[in-house]
């Protein structure tokens, strides 16, 4: 599956340690290999369709799935995130 990130995830990724970043992308990608595996830090976003956040710690990534695409809109810290 191809990972699409935006703008605004990509500028908070950029600005993460790179331990942290390197974890977030870790995760990204295992769940990238098959979205339908459980997955214990995966849960469904209510209020944005096909769309999931994904915990790595602290820090939380949101995304949604369409066909053969995982496109990142979010990367937050847990008391900021989904706060559109």
């Amino acid at each position: 599956m191809r990972v699409a990130f935006n703008r605004q995830a990509l500028k908070a990724l950029a600005g993460l340690q790179p331990a942290r970043r390197t974890q977030i992308r870790d995760a990204i990608g295992h769940v990238a290999a098959d979205v339908r595996a459980p997955n214990n830090n995966l849960r469904p976003l209510a209020g944005v369709p096909d769309g999931y956040r994904l915990r790595v710690g602290q820090w939380r990534v949101s995304f949604t799935v369409a066909a053969d695409t995982l496109e990142v809109f979010e990367i937050a810290a847990r008391g900021s995130a989904y706060r559109w």
